[in-house]
């Protein structure tokens, strides 16, 4: 999903919904999280042919799937509406829902210190994406005048007008293949589970999660490449700390997964498709970047990561700002403008990507393998609601406000 939406600079200028696209999309995807409500009931039920490895096979099936139909139907609209495209990312987004209440507690299974690489590898999720699209490139459609001639029956003659009207400039490669690049790595990571779960090595690298549970609440290190120094929580603290946590999860994933993605073309489009464009690739970069720096530098100090999530907090409202006043936001026709934009959405995107790697490392660590079930339900959680928010925001209250084709 993160793959689809750096495609989205391209989509909106190619789909009906133009600017509106973000957020409609964004509803789409929350509305897949029936998907994981869905692996609950019949985890409970049949729990036999319902558990983390068979589910793991069926969304990977599901996202292989619909990533080929993207690849011939994306364009096919109903009555102005760009149905296949919706359902189809849809069937994509289940994948992307389930995936954070199945692979994270399959993860439980192995030492601990592979949870890290883990979140880099689902990083690289945004990373490759990321790269293509940059590769793709992208420019400011052009506005011309084109000239319309229409017969007059009142006037009995032929009338001449002039109207602005949008021409898109094609990309090096088309929406086409880069579908084809992302049908690539669902099946390269169905195939990376498969080795997972088959390799001889790979099976000598699980654990029994209560016994791991057990050794990391008396601060025993499991022996692992590069193992971290694992710190026992204070029994007191440790109920206090675990909600605190999933509150931290809950919040950063409303921002990151729900609020600001749906108001993304109103935030950057008014200066011009290249920094939107820019935007966001370097926003699909920030989460890989920050599982990266987690792997080599880890803060663990609750506070220090509470006054990340703040700063974080208060830079996202210039992004906002930048929305709520589209199509003429702040410094729109200075130099800086873009600059600005595009530095603010970078830096509280990565900051809040790093905190969200921290919380899910320090829960799993203390916690296991429930915490991190409930990690990946808060994360899935508030995605649903700052998508519902922002759904409303945009396409009921008309808070945000479309600049029209032709941009700045």
């Amino acid at each position: 999903m993160t793959g689809l939406w750096v495609e989205l600079p391209v989509l909106v200028q190619r789909l009906p919904e133009g600017w509106a696209l973000a957020s409609q999309l964004a509803l789409f995807l929350q509305v897949a999280n029936i998907g994981p409500i869905a692996y609950g009931f019949l985890h409970h039920w049949w729990p036999r042919w319902m558990n983390e490895r068979s589910a793991t096979h069926y969304q990977l099936a599901l996202g292989s799937v619909s990533t080929l139909m993207l690849i011939f139907m994306w364009t096919w609209t109903v009555n102005g509406i760009s149905l296949a495209f919706f359902i189809l990312s849809f069937g994509l987004s289940i994948v992307d829902c389930t995936s954070s209440v199945v692979f994270l507690p399959f993860m439980a299974n192995f030492k601990s210190c592979y949870l890290t690489p883990y979140l880099v590898g689902e990083g690289l999720s945004g990373l490759v994406p990321s790269l293509v699209a940059i590769a793709q490139g992208i420019e400011n459609p052009e506005c011309i005048n084109e000239t319309l001639t229409s017969y007059s029956d009142d006037l009995k003659m032929n009338i001449t007008s002039f109207v602005m009207v949008q021409r898109v400039k094609e990309p090096r490669f088309s929406p086409e293949w880069f579908f084809v690049i992302l049908l690539g790595m669902v099946l390269f990571s169905w195939l990376s589970f498969i080795l997972l779960d088959k390799l001889p090595f790979c099976q000598k690298e699980k654990v029994d999660p209560s016994k791991k549970k057990e050794q990391l609440s008396l601060g025993t290190e499991l022996k692992c490449i590069s193992a971290p120094t694992y710190v026992s929580v204070p029994k007191k603290s440790s109920r206090i700390l675990y909600f605190y946590l999933l509150f931290l999860q809950g919040w950063a994933s409303i921002a990151t997964f729900g609020i600001f993605p749906a108001i993304q073309t109103y935030s950057c489009l008014p200066y011009g498709d290249g920094p939107f464009h820019l935007t966001v690739t370097l926003c699909g970069l920030a989460y890989p970047a920050a599982c990266l720096l987690a792997m080599f530098c880890e803060v663990r100090n609750v506070w220090s990561i509470s006054w990340m999530t703040l700063a974080s907090t208060l830079v996202s409202t210039y992004a906002m700002a930048t929305a709520v006043l589209s199509p003429n936001p702040p410094l729109v026709d200075s130099a800086i403008g873009p600059y600005l934009v595009v530095t603010c959405w970078v830096s509280f995107m990565f900051v809040f990507s790093y905190v969200k790697t921290m919380v899910t490392i320090m829960l799993g660590d203390h916690w296991g393998h429930r915490a991190l079930f409930w990690c990946g339900a808060v994360t899935q959680g508030g995605a649903v609601v700052g998508t519902l928010l922002m759904f409303l925001l945009v396409n009921v209250f008309n808070v945000f406000h479309d600049g029209g084709e032709c941009l700045s």
